[in-house]
This record gives structure tokens, sequence and C-alpha cells, in this order.
């Protein structure tokens, strides 16, 4: 289903955006619509590393050595 959406700009922005419309062979909702669509992937992709990002924190990293033990961590 498609609806309807009223924006407000620049005159000169829109004649700009007409053009490039012309240019890609498109009507100027078309045009926007698919350069709307185009932005939407890479906003996903950034949900999915910020997602990777928190496991990796939570689960920590290995920096070397071995777990010291109750002795050896109260030890004087």
């Amino acid at each position: 289903m498609t609806r309807n959406v009223t924006l407000r700009m620049d005159e000169d922005l829109l004649a700009e955006l007409r053009h490039r419309a012309v240019d890609a062979h498109m009507s100027l909702s078309a045009w926007i619509t698919a350069t709307v669509k185009s932005v939407l992937p890479r906003t996903n992709g950034i949900d999915e590393v910020r997602e990777q990002a928190i496991t990796r924190m939570e689960r920590g990293f290995h920096l070397g050595g071995k777990p010291m033990s109750r002795e050896d961590l109260h030890a004087r």
C-alpha cells in the first residue's frame, strides 16, 4: 500500500531533485522513494555492527595469563 506524503522544501532544491529524477528516467516520487530505500540497508548494517560490538564487550577479551587461585589473590 502506498501513501501520499507532503514535503516542504526550497524551490532550488526541488528543481535540482526534478533534474536528477529526469536524468534517471524516473518520476520525482519514484526517484525519492528509490533514494530513501537505498539508504535503509546501511542503517540496518549499523544496527548489526552495534550488536556484534555489545556481544564482544559482554563476553570480554582474553588478555593472556591464567586465572588466579583464591589463595594467590589473598596472599600477603
